[in-house]
């Protein structure tokens, strides 16, 4: 009786250690803060379990003055985004995996105080990664809004073997589904833009205001000192109106259907002689020729950004352009056969982060199968989206969001 018992009951614990999966200090290829390291990845039947290690660095001698001069930056804060998920890019397209909950962390707007020195040990859990993803992104939140410093991950390597072929399980991208009995809700689509000075290019905040035939007039207002709106509108067509303190209003048709869509509006002071046109962005600068195979470099880390890749705003669609430089890249591989590499794409921050997330993998995706069309073996070319989340400046205006709208090619083999 006893052997039977220690028998089911060995059963059952080895059951439960198949089940779970753990790694231990997973290697992280890079993030957005040295503050926060990742411990374990631990995945159960249900959760992928992530714990997680604050510390709040011990400020220098500077420091410790400023806060003695200023009660205030004794304490720092941090919180959970509850937007947060597990994103994988595996063969072009994006799956995402959802925040279900965090302990010994609050969750936004909630917030704890720390001060320096103290570190704070805790657990957040998220979907359950599908079988066969060892690769993964945790973003936590993006950089710079409403003032959160942000704990990004990027290639989260685990241990997490895919199913035998008999109960192999293909991972559901980031779509809506419809389940027996349940009707899908009403589609929305993201509409966002910045409002700027027409003369100085400075952004500023105002109010704006949506108009739909027979429906409510909507009203919001811009992100603090941005210049910045972001709304998820029904598709219809909509007069946008933007209002700002010292300035004459301007009024736009813009029309939503299933895509983002991006508005920008440029205004004139009150008082200001007419421009030439009404709510028109500046003309584009010419984007200076530049030779990417010359400066590209056959060694293992190399990168360069493709400066001339140009594509249609808002699409992965590549402009004429952009043909003379993906023909000098071309070239470079024909000349290096055994060099491999990787396109990262990135976008700005205008509009919603999953959306330019998805830009960002459709992009480089489109100009992998350039490659590949003008005889560039697929093995040799790697690709990953990084969206918003990797900015090189923080855009405040149009030029900064240009730099950060980019294609990098970095070489991953010699």
């Amino acid at each position: 009786m006893k052997k039977q018992v220690f028998i089911a009951l060995f059963s059952i614990l080895f059951a439960t250690i198949a089940q779970a999966q753990v790694t231990l200090n997973p290697r992280v290829e890079g993030r957005t803060s040295e503050d926060v390291t990742i411990t374990k990845v631990e995945l159960t039947s249900q959760y992928t379990i992530i714990s997680l290690r604050y510390e709040d660095p011990v400020p220098s001698i500077k420091d410790r003055y400023l806060r003695r001069m200023n009660p205030s930056m004794t304490a720092s804060n941090i919180a959970i985004d509850p937007e947060s998920d597990l994103q994988v890019n595996s063969k072009g397209k994006l799956y995402s995996f959802k925040f279900i909950k965090a302990e010994g962390i609050p969750v936004r707007p909630a917030k704890r105080d720390v001060r320096p020195g103290d570190v704070v040990s805790f657990v957040v859990y998220f979907e359950r990664l599908d079988p066969g993803l060892e690769d993964f992104n945790l973003f936590e939140c993006r950089d710079g809004m409403d003032n959160w410093h942000c704990w990004n991950f990027y290639h989260i390597h685990i241990k997490n073997p895919a199913l035998k072929k008999n109960a192999k399980k293909t991972p559901a991208p980031v779509v809506a589904k419809k389940e027996a009995g349940s009707t899908i809700p009403p589609l929305t689509v993201l509409i966002s833009g910045q409002v700027y000075d027409a003369t100085t290019k400075e952004v500023i905040d105002g109010r704006i205001v949506l108009q739909k035939p027979g429906a409510k007039n909507d009203t919001l207002k811009t992100i603090s000192s941005t210049g910045v709106y972001r709304k998820n509108v029904k598709p219809a067509t909509y007069q946008v109106t933007v209002i700002a303190p010292g300035y004459e209003p301007a009024t736009a048709t813009v029309t939503v259907k299933e895509n983002a869509v991006e508005k920008d509006f440029y205004l004139r002071a009150t008082g200001a002689k007419p421009a030439a046109a009404e709510v028109t962005p500046p003309p584009v600068e010419p984007t200076p020729k530049e030779a990417p195979a010359e400066e590209l470099k056959a060694e293992v880390g190399a990168k360069v950004e493709l400066k001339n890749i140009l594509f249609e705003t808002g699409k992965a669609d590549l402009l004429p352009e952009s043909i003379e430089g993906l023909t000098q890249v071309v070239e470079w591989l024909k000349a290096n056969p055994t060099v491999e590499i990787r396109l990262e794409g990135h976008t700005d921050a205008i509009g919603d982060s999953k959306a330019n997330m998805k830009l960002s993998i459709d992009r480089v995706t489109t100009v992998k199968q350039y490659l590949v069309n003008n005889g560039i073996e697929a093995s040799r070319i790697e690709t990953q989206g990084f969206g918003d989340t990797k900015p090189l400046v923080n855009s405040t205006n149009d030029q900064q969001r240009r730099q950060n709208r980019r294609v990098e090619l970095i070489v991953t083999k010699k």
